[in-house]
């Protein structure tokens, strides 16, 4: 009982720091109905989907960290990177739907807003470069 009091406290210390560091510029660039439904799958999560998020997350970021400088955002390994990346997307999605569509747009914002570019390439030089290239590449797979 208290590991999913702890949990729930966690959840809602990630909400009231997303409202407070995003809220505003979400529901002006998105709307109020776009923001509300991410509030809602976050306050859903359980504990086991969000210890698979962070596995998943970690698992693309160490790939990246290695991967990044050979540059080759083609290979097989960069594509599982992707595809991980994407499933780890995906958890925080409507219905866990993976969208080749919006996986392209998630990772076009890592080279496109600063704050994200910042974080990839924190873990790597030219790592938000790379992750939005093999995602790109990866999509394309779904997109033609």
């Amino acid at each position: 009982m208290e590991q999913k009091q702890n949990f729930d406290e966690f959840k809602k210390q990630l909400l009231e720091e997303n409202e407070k560091n995003y809220g505003d510029e979400i529901r002006e660039e998105y709307g109020e109905d776009v923001y509300e439904a991410s509030s809602d799958i976050l306050a859903g999560l359980t504990e086991e989907k969000w210890r698979r998020s962070e596995e998943l997350r970690i698992k693309a970021e160490d790939m990246l960290q290695r991967l990044a400088p050979s540059g080759n955002a083609q290979s097989e390994e960069a594509m599982e990177m992707a595809r991980l990346h994407g499933e780890w997307a995906s958890i925080f999605w409507e219905n866990e739907e993976y969208s080749p569509e919006a996986h392209l747009a998630v990772a076009q914002m890592y080279v496109s807003d600063k704050r994200f570019s910042a974080y990839y390439d924190s873990i790597v030089e030219n790592g938000a470069q790379f992750m939005y290239e093999a995602v790109k590449n990866y999509c394309g797979k779904f997109l033609k």
